[in-house]
């Protein structure tokens, strides 16, 4: 009796189940961490940019991402890690790290890149390296019709100075 009975359960399960339609969830965007503003350097007073003379240094290492969509489109939702390291030169202190997500489908647009700033304290003694964890960085992006959300690519970076752009350039080659 026990057999039949699961039997039953089990067969008035798989109807019920059957009548559902269940849709595929539509890839999210591709999201890339920007090879040549991914870090930056900082140097101390003087204008040395020697290994001694730097203050300090932030890189993106890592990001988490998900996306929900609705009838307008995809909003993005990112956690990411920086380290910031101190050098030789470092003066203790605030410091804020200016950093963006960009979608050059939408450049040059102001719907192209936001760009958000995380203040950190760099301390005066102690770990020289320090792992901050930025959380919950929203972006939408408004669908095209008939284009998916993964045609859409996403960048983090460092919003940096023409003068910390090129010392990147200059390392990369």
């Amino acid at each position: 009796m026990k057999k039949y009975l699961a039997l039953l359960v089990f067969s008035i399960l798989a109807a019920a189940l059957s009548g559902c339609a269940i849709e595929p969830v539509p890839p999210c965007p591709n999201i890339r961490i920007d090879s040549v503003t991914a870090g930056f350097t900082v140097f101390g007073p003087g204008g040395g940019q020697d290994i001694t003379d730097i203050a300090y240094q932030a890189e993106i290492v890592s990001f988490e991402g998900t996306c929900s969509f609705d009838d307008d489109g995809v909003e993005v939702s990112m956690d990411m890690d920086i380290i910031v390291s101190g050098g030789p030169a470092v003066e203790p202190g605030n410091i804020d790290l200016y950093y963006f997500v960009a979608l050059p489908r939408f450049h040059p647009e102001p719907a192209g890149k936001k760009i958000f700033t995380r203040r950190h304290n760099i301390p005066n003694s102690g770990a020289r390296r320090n792992r901050i964890a930025e959380s919950n960085i929203r972006i939408f992006i408004p669908l095209e019709d008939r284009v998916t959300a993964a045609a859409y690519d996403v960048y983090l970076g460092f919003q940096l100075t023409d003068e910390q752009l090129g010392y990147n350039r200059s390392r990369n080659r």
